[in-house]
């Protein structure tokens, strides 16, 4: 196993994780935003970041296609999951 597969995989772990757990904090006495997903989230970014600089260290300079196309991935649900967690939902 390549080094820095762990960060790639817990980026994505964690991701995953934040469609089954929630801990809503309300905002002003009516918003609601995700907190305990925007947590998670920060840290799926940490993990993506060093299994990305990781991957890149290992192959001189350049990272595998593979890596490219699963951190382009996990960016996009990272990003599009922090808009979700973050977007206040009134109730």
């Amino acid at each position: 196993m390549p080094p820095y597969l762990p960060q790639l995989l817990l980026a994505f772990v964690l991701v995953g994780l934040t469609f089954s757990v929630s801990y809503l904090i309300t905002l002003g006495g009516q918003t609601q935003i995700d907190v305990l997903d925007a947590a998670l989230l920060m840290l799926a970014l940490v993990n993506l970041r060093l299994g990305w600089s990781g991957a890149r260290h290992a192959h001189g300079g350049r990272t595998p296609l593979a890596v490219n196309l699963a951190g382009l991935i996990a960016a996009a649900l990272i990003t599009w999951r922090m808009l979700m967690a973050l977007s206040p939902l009134s109730g």
